[in-house]
């Protein structure tokens, strides 16, 4: 893992970047920074990122902001049936709500001392809640690295990371990315599970 300051920065912002979009339907000023965002990451000149920026110059800026808005709203929180399920549970096991999974991911919370900002709201595996727990570890690593004599909690923390990265997030983000990309064909969301899936490969 680079321990390096500036690493450790865009992997905490990443990490709290990624958990803000799941936690709710984000705002107009969120998105319009999520866009810029998006369009950084274009190195290759992607074709998803060309489609996704005639749409933006077709639709105009705020009407384009209206347009994911919606989007967002029909895939994750749509009444009646949710196209885009955000808790782990849900795709390793029954496929059922509150299972041994979330169980031991809170175990995996109350080891490190994290209160969840939504805890006994919302179950802790959901997506959202998951990426805030891998922002408090690197937030973590970030603040002891530029300490003395703190090597043991570093690793410790590191550790921590690991586990909950294979035992956890590889185990179910790779398929809530290809769902994602399989229910909506707005480039802003492909590129979003994208990223998303970046976030936890080996």
């Amino acid at each position: 893992m680079d321990l390096s300051i500036q690493n450790l920065k865009a992997q905490t912002y990443f990490y709290s970047f990624f958990s803000t979009f799941f936690r709710e339907k984000p705002s107009n000023e969120w998105l319009k920074s999520a866009l810029e965002l998006v369009a950084s990451w274009d190195e290759t000149c992607s074709p998803l990122h060309q489609q996704f920026s005639e749409n933006i110059q077709k639709s105009g800026l705020d009407n384009y902001l209206n347009t994911l808005s919606q989007e967002y709203e029909r895939l994750f929180f749509a009444p009646g049936h949710v196209l885009v399920n955000l808790y782990e549970s849900v795709y390793c096991g029954s496929g059922l709500l509150m299972q041994e999974t979330t169980v031991n991911v809170r175990q995996h919370y109350l080891r490190a001392g994290l209160v969840v900002k939504s805890l006994y709201s919302i179950p802790d595996d959901h997506i959202a809640t998951e990426l805030e727990f891998m922002q408090f570890l690197s937030q973590k690593i970030f603040e002891l690295v530029q300490q003395d004599g703190v090597e043991e909690a570093i690793q410790e923390i590191m550790v921590w990371q690991s586990e909950f990265i294979s035992e956890h997030l590889q185990q179910w983000i790779p398929t809530l990315a290809e769902t994602i990309r399989a229910k909506s064909t707005e480039p802003f969301f492909q590129l979003m599970s994208i990223g998303l899936e970046s976030l936890v490969e080996e």
